[in-house]
């Protein structure tokens, strides 16, 4: 567990510390430990070819269907109680790691991912009910189209490689299907530290199971 979401550029550190008393959320699956390794040597390659990436911790891996950004804390009972009502409507299923690619594209390659196939209906039917679930509690439409995809790491723009070098890069990239069994969804609260980002889940919601 493609959109590309706030999540997938650099945090505004300064714009999320002025805002006082809000809190740092996503809506997230977890990938599982065969998509964490999946994810490492991916980034194992990157090193060994010269990529200059600056990769994720792959233990804080995770499938993006909604960034909130800074939301206020007292909205979290009602993003749950809506979160928990789209979980028991959708099923368990199962999706497996594809091919690498890039945001926005190789010519400026910035995010560097690995992509996600299976059941596509299922997937989108779940990332489109927690989207209407969380319009219904006042967040903000989200304006760009959700593209699956989880995170290897991010390329700065003044150390980007010729789109050529990215591209045979891409090629080279380990694309065996780990499997990534989507069984539950997550509110999730990110702290951004100096060390990077802390994560503490909020909610964890069983698909297909009532609470």
């Amino acid at each position: 567990m493609a959109r590309r979401t706030m999540s997938d550029t650099t945090p505004d550190t300064e714009r999320d510390a002025g805002l006082a008393e809000t809190w740092r959320l996503f809506v997230a699956i977890d990938v599982g430990a065969a998509a964490r390794e999946a994810i490492r040597a991916a980034q194992e390659r990157c090193r060994a070819k010269g990529l200059p990436l600056r990769p994720i911790y792959p233990a804080g891996a995770h499938l993006t269907l909604r960034f909130l950004g800074a939301t206020d804390p007292a909205r979290v009972p009602a993003l749950v109680t809506a979160l928990r009502a789209v979980a028991v409507a959708h099923g368990p299923f199962a999706l497996h790691t594809a091919a690498p690619g890039l945001f926005p594209n190789t010519a400026r390659a910035r995010v560097l991912w690995l992509g996600l196939a299976g059941p596509p209906e299922r997937l989108l039917a779940l990332q489109r009910a927690t989207e209407a679930a969380l319009i219904g509690c006042g967040v903000p439409r989200e304006s760009q189209p959700f593209v699956p995809h989880l995170t290897i790491g991010r390329i700065a723009a003044s150390a980007a490689p010729p789109a050529a070098q990215i591209t045979a890069l891409l090629a080279t990239l380990p694309v065996a299907a780990a499997p990534l069994p989507v069984a539950a969804i997550h509110l999730v609260r990110s702290t951004l530290t100096p060390g990077g980002a802390k994560y503490a889940t909020l909610l964890t919601a069983p698909l297909g199971e009532a609470a």
